[in-house]
């Protein structure tokens, strides 16, 4: 693996939506999201030449190179945090991670969001009764935090060269614990992009999400 461009968190990453929108799955966005077998292209024509709803998509991201260590069936991220994961088929996500002994390893941190514009907006939308276009605009800015994950998830791949990582978002059955995205936001200093958590560990804004970056993951896992 070629060394890291940078170690810990980088600086925050803006990006425009029109840039997001080359990436995003329109299938999913139009059968999943949208419930629509006909007619999902006209919609999005819609809504991109609606000046308020592109205007609120404010897109930005930060991510980081982090030394972690697998111990006792562990993850031990910075040398102080301490994430378990449960077995799923024979193994854990930590499984990826080498143990000290092997000479420790990387994990690649990301948070990323569409910005609290959009939540604001959506919320209007709802509260003026405006369901189908509240219903679109939800379902568009989902796709789109996903397509941001995707555009940070290459990049770790571009930094370094290779292809083939493994990406996981708390709250998943890999990694059910949602407490453990306050580590993650802390490490990441995500604050700077606008993103906290709610009591429950909720991200805010609703539109935003993070991950873990297994940098070589275990082909046989």
């Amino acid at each position: 693996m070629n060394q890291t461009p940078f170690t810990g968190a980088g600086e925050p990453l803006a990006f425009s939506a029109a840039a997001l929108l080359d990436r995003i799955d329109k299938k999913v966005l139009f059968r999943s999201r949208w419930k629509m077998g006909h007619g999902g292209e006209s919609m999005l024509n819609e809504l991109l030449g609606d000046e308020r709803i592109m205007a609120a998509f404010r897109p930005e991201a930060v991510y980081g190179y982090f030394p972690a260590v697998r111990r006792d069936d562990a993850l031990i991220l910075n040398g102080s945090v301490r994430w378990t994961f449960p077995r799923l088929k024979g193994v854990r996500l930590s499984d990826h991670i080498k143990t000290e002994e092997e000479g420790g390893d990387l994990i690649a941190l990301s948070a990323v969001t569409v910005g609290s514009a959009a939540v604001d907006l959506s919320k209007d939308l709802y509260e003026r009764f405006d369901y189908a276009e509240y219903f679109l605009m939800y379902g568009l800015a989902a796709e789109m935090t996903e397509a941001l994950a995707d555009e940070v998830h290459e990049r770790v791949e571009r930094d370094l060269g290779i292809s083939g990582t493994l990406r996981r978002s708390f709250g998943y059955p890999a990694c059910p614990d949602l407490a453990c995205q306050k580590d993650l936001l802390d490490c990441l200093r995500a604050e700077r992009i606008g993103i906290s958590l709610s009591a429950s560990y909720q991200l805010i804004p609703e539109f935003s999400t993070t991950a873990m970056i297994f940098l070589h993951p275990d082909k046989k896992a």
